[in-house]
């Protein structure tokens, strides 16, 4: 015995219930036809299912390397693109933007 009054196999078993835990917490998904699948839907505007084969983002993101295809010509008359300050601006850009796909995965996570 133990001094709180625990068996071995009880302090045992109570060390490993986090980890018991963790294994089996399963997050829930809904199925067609059920209130939840009509309300992600509603919230969202997507069906759950809607990523659900992809591996890639189909979706672009702004880089340093296609920035000219993201802001218009006339805003990149007046700035000089070669910087430092401008590409670190680009990459903030970057990590403040979400695709569909990253924010899909974000909601189901």
């Amino acid at each position: 015995m133990d001094k709180i009054g625990l068996n071995t196999t009880d302090r045992k078993k109570m060390l490993a219930l986090p980890f018991h835990l963790a294994k089996r917490q399963e997050l829930p998904k809904p199925k067609r036809g059920q209130p939840e699948w009509a309300l992600f839907e509603k919230i969202y505007g997507s069906k759950w299912d809607a990523f659900e084969g992809l591996d890639r983002d189909p979706e672009k993101k702004i880089t340093e390397f296609d920035f000219e295809d993201f802001i218009p010509a006339e805003l990149l008359k007046n700035v000089d693109t070669t910087t430092p300050e401008f590409r670190r601006m680009i990459r903030q850009m970057n990590l403040d933007s979400n695709t569909k796909f990253e924010a899909h995965k974000a909601n189901q996570e």
